[in-house]
């Protein structure tokens, strides 16, 4: 088993692609309040048998393909969005992952990812899932969209890390970046996510101009292989703050957006809609104890949100400057999506695609990985702070300074292989990076979403997080991990 799909044209849609529904309406279903933080987690609503999920899958897959119907199927994981299941057989070359996602995006987050990963694979080196088959939609026996991919060789880094000498960390993110700068050297005359073209009716604004489509410039690394004649468009946006909670049922454009001020105005007003759409009585859907809390302070946090919109237009020019060129970019390089060879600790996949979009270059910060960096992602949840729960600033500090001296090594080497990713050069550019990196940072950290700041791997090997992505070769009956990592 897999030899035969080699020369395919992968991947396999299943699903058609003409349906086009709106988002259910009980959506709230997957979503609950997180017990001790306050935020609103994602949530999978049933405890069905994984036998019953098990007998499903080999139903989804027997119709397509009758090869996967002696495959042991077995629970793998559970994810953010997703649930993973492997499938084996000793007479395979290859083992696989089915994964089956909750609908927080229906169609167009899972249309975005494959299309990305099909792009990242065309057009770098960068060694990630090959995908063999998807549906974004949910009308089968599963009632829910999925994927079928490649089970990907390798450890999490999270899991070497410790005991990695500083040499092979250093080697570890050269030769990351070495992809990297391939994937930031691909521009984009707009911000959102990849399609495949034949979806284009479906994730392009009604009555697109051709311009919507069509490159902008002549230069030959700018939209590449997207538009009439290429197997791309650059659609709608798939980002957490565009979708987050409720916020996939508030009215507004996502996308293409052509200037960072649209996109930034639109993260603004989604914003705006969901401080004004609270859920702050328990019973009730939607709700946690952020909105409670929000609730009891709604004419401070009204207040203090008009300040911060009215900022937006002093700080956001309405013209993109060099900053703001357009790249694709995967904003989790993290612990858990970087997959090492745990002998010879080579990079061995990066694996995660879901949500990963275009974006001006500021925004990541040197193309900077999330386990390199000392960004203090995330503030003192707020109901602790209602709880009497100091603020985590002297943990932040100390953090900081920590992997300064752990990661410098390991930073130098990356960044001397990416490089700036624009002219930072004139005074005016970077006071321009300066304001729209603050206004980032403040719509991320009022955004409702969880953000995990940095952690010791060695002392935290069992944080929460470590469940959001899916864990070892095999794995025992219940789930509990014995090998390495796969795909999240």
């Amino acid at each position: 088993m897999g030899s035969q799909y080699t020369g395919l044209d992968l991947p396999i849609r299943v699903s058609h692609t003409h349906e086009s529904k709106p988002p259910a309406a009980d959506l709230y279903r997957y979503w609950r309040s997180h017990k001790e933080e306050g935020y609103l987690e994602r949530h999978w609503p049933d405890e069905l048998d994984h036998d019953a999920w098990a007998g499903s899958i080999r139903k989804v897959l027997g119709r397509r393909f009758p090869e996967f119907a002696d495959a042991e199927i077995r629970y793998f994981a559970k994810g953010t969005f997703n649930r993973l299941y492997s499938l084996t057989n000793p007479r395979w070359d290859k083992s696989y992952i089915f994964r089956v996602s909750i609908p927080v995006e229906p169609f167009f987050k899972t249309e975005s990812e494959i299309a990305t990963m099909e792009y990242v694979r065309r057009h770098t080196s960068m060694s990630i899932p090959r995908v063999i088959a998807f549906s974004s939609s949910d009308d089968n026996e599963l009632g829910y969209e999925w994927i079928l991919m490649e089970m990907m060789p390798g450890e999490p880094l999270r899991k070497l890390w410790a005991a990695m000498p500083d040499t092979a960390r250093v080697k570890l993110f050269a030769e990351l970046a070495a992809h990297v700068q391939q994937l930031v050297a691909l521009r984009f005359s707009k911000f959102g996510n990849l399609y495949f073209a034949d979806v284009a009716d479906r994730v392009l604004p009604p009555q697109a101009p051709l311009s919507a489509i069509t490159c902008n410039g002549t230069d030959a690394s700018m939209d590449r292989d997207i538009g009439p004649g290429g197997s791309f468009v650059l659609g709608r946006i798939v980002a957490q703050d565009f979708f987050f909670d409720k916020r996939i049922y508030y009215p507004g454009s996502r996308g293409p957006f052509s200037t960072t001020r649209e996109l930034v105005d639109m993260r603004v007003e989604l914003l705006s809609q969901r401080i004004r759409n609270l859920a702050p009585v328990e019973g009730e859907a939607w709700y946690c104890e952020n909105d409670r809390e929000l609730d009891r302070n709604k004419d401070r946090v009204y207040e203090l949100f008009e300040q911060l919109k009215a900022l937006v237009p002093r700080l956001v020019p309405p013209d993109n400057g060099p900053e703001d060129a357009g790249v694709l970019w995967h904003d989790d390089l993290s612990e858990h999506n970087l997959l090492v060879d745990p002998v010879t600790f080579k990079l061995t996949a990066v694996v995660d695609w879901e949500s990963v979009s275009i974006v001006p270059a500021y925004e990541t910060y040197d193309a900077r990985p999330a386990w390199l960096s000392d960004r203090d992602w995330r503030p003192t949840p707020l109901v602790q702070l209602a709880r009497g729960i100091p603020p985590n600033d002297e943990f932040l500090v100390a953090d900081k300074l920590r992997r300064v001296g752990e990661m410098g090594p390991a930073r130098l080497a990356y960044h001397g292989i990416v490089g700036p990713l624009y002219d930072t050069s004139s005074p005016e550019t970077q006071q321009r990076v300066k304001d729209k990196q603050g206004v980032a940072k403040h719509l991320e950290i009022a955004s409702f979403q969880h953000r995990p700041c940095n952690r010791n791997p060695a002392a935290d090997q069992n944080h929460a997080a470590d469940k959001y992505h899916a864990t070892a070769n095999s794995q025992t009956d219940n789930g509990e991990e014995k090998g390495s990592t796969a795909n999240t």
